[in-house]
């Protein structure tokens, strides 16, 4: 665990912010109605060179979304980059991404999906807490309910500290196992963390409370999956599990699968776990800071999930 985790400055109206497509390519009707939410905050906006471009199920080529992504985190102007949309993509790039720049100069990043790669990159290799919500030309293209439109300013615009996690749906979450602990919050998609086990992007699980999401993944991949941490050694190491939307096709099968597993897999470690968290490729989509110490909480009267 990195001893002095690196927070971003909060953003403020008439910042601007960098709107980059480093995975699939972008729909320009959805890019609009993203980019009217952003400037609803008071934002001003950048769109990388290769906004536009697609090549087969990329946003152009490695050289073109590196180049608009690094291009981003060099220039002293641009205070927060909000990517486009996930797919696949973001893995290509990771040997090459300047993540020196997010230590000299930290800006907010928010992106899910396959975003998740980058997010878990750049708290293992710079210290950058990273805010895992909605994408600009996905849910935020759509009508964005209260708690997650909420959750997503405030993230934005105010400082994480006692930043909180849970509110009004609470009693939406399953409890599945009591406890209370501390750690550095990450996690993401689980397909990508799973992609990521062997490489030098991923971060170390010790001392961490893990979340997970997924969308149209039948439940026996999902076992696979976890069983592959599990083989791991992730969950040896963590100290609590929060288990989001998990999405699409096989939602109901594919909860009820990973509940089983979760618990399963650390009961050796009767660590706090719940699920239905409302975090994910559904809403609501709480923006949830990777990288930062929070304090989880699981008792039969409340859910405390916040920032310390």
């Amino acid at each position: 665990m990195r001893s002095n985790p690196i927070i971003p400055t909060p953003l403020k109206r008439g910042d601007l912010v960098g709107i980059a497509a480093v995975s699939g390519p972008v729909n320009p009707t959805d890019l609009e109605k993203g980019i009217a939410f952003i400037e609803s905050l008071g934002l001003r906006f950048k769109l990388s060179d290769n906004m536009h471009m697609s090549e087969d199920y990329l946003a152009g080529s490695d050289e073109h979304r590196l180049k608009s992504l690094n291009d981003f985190l060099i220039d002293p102007e641009i205070r927060g980059i909000i990517f486009a949309r996930g797919g696949y993509g973001v893995m290509r790039i990771l040997p090459k991404i300047n993540f020196e720049a997010m230590k000299t100069d930290p800006k907010i990043m928010l992106g899910m999906s396959d975003l998740t790669a980058l997010s878990m990159a750049a708290f293992q290799r710079s210290g950058l807490i990273t805010i895992a919500g909605p994408m600009l030309a996905g849910q935020m293209a759509n009508d964005l309910d209260e708690i997650t439109s909420d959750h997503l300013v405030r993230v934005l615009t105010q400082p994480l500290a006692k930043y909180e996690m849970v509110g009004g749906f609470c009693s939406q979450i399953l409890k599945l196992r009591r406890g209370k602990t501390r750690g550095k919050l990450l996690g993401g998609c689980l397909s990508l963390i799973v992609s990521l086990l062997g490489t030098s992007f991923l971060p170390n699980f010790s001392r961490s409370v893990l979340f997970i999401e997924e969308v149209n993944e039948p439940p026996y991949k999902i076992d696979r999956m976890l069983t592959q941490m599990k083989l791991a050694g992730i969950f040896s190491k963590i100290r609590g599990v929060i288990i989001s939307h998990f999405s699409g096709t096989y939602s109901d099968s594919a909860r009820s699968t990973v509940e089983k597993i979760i618990l399963q897999y650390t009961a050796a470690r009767p660590v706090p776990v719940i699920s239905r968290y409302p975090h994910g490729h559904e809403l609501p989509n709480i923006s949830l800071p990777v990288g930062a110490e929070v304090e989880f909480m699981v008792s039969a009267q409340d859910i405390i999930l916040r920032v310390i």
